[in-house]
């Protein structure tokens, strides 16, 4: 039996300083509550729900590279996906992001996947699911950004 292979630190250390920052870097005075930058973020049109979806998966990728398991990177990218689709509904998006901490829990899952891992250096990972997920974390993306836009256009005409 292999000895467990100790995950590299300094990538570690990267994912949690990562998921912090996008989920509760930033105090709110006079309260124990903490926000990211991901729902600061997300309040630029569609390129803020991309640049999100950009930090929030590299942290899985970095996950998959540590060797963490293939339903915990499954769970990890779900995550991502139900913060996808919910950002992209203007405002609403931006309140859940301050909420729902997609990559803190992911983190949680990463921690607590590690330290039952064996022989990592054998570990292979199935790219297609997370591939599949991350498709439809942009599909939805896109989709809410062409709805936003649409949805301006029938204003913009109204008012004209």
């Amino acid at each position: 039996m292999t000895a467990p292979k100790t995950p590299n630190p300094k990538t570690l250390k990267r994912i949690r300083t990562l998921s912090k920052l996008l989920d509760s870097a930033i105090a709110i005075p006079g309260t124990k509550y903490k926000i990211g930058l991901d729902p600061i973020i997300g309040l630029v049109p569609a390129v803020g729900d991309y640049l999100s979806l950009i930090l929030s998966g590299y942290v899985i990728f970095e996950a998959a590279k540590l060797g963490a398991k293939q339903d915990t990177l499954v769970k990890m990218a779900l995550n991502l996906l139900v913060d996808s689709i919910v950002g992209t509904v203007p405002v609403a998006g931006d309140l859940f992001d301050v909420a729902w901490k997609a990559n803190e829990a992911n983190l949680k899952l990463l921690e607590q996947d590690l330290p039952d891992q064996t022989d990592l250096d054998n570990a292979s990972i199935d790219w297609r699911p997370l591939i599949l997920i991350f498709g439809a974390i942009a599909l939805v993306i896109l989709l809410g950004g062409l709805l936003t836009l649409w949805l301006l256009k029938l204003v913009f005409n109204a008012l004209a």
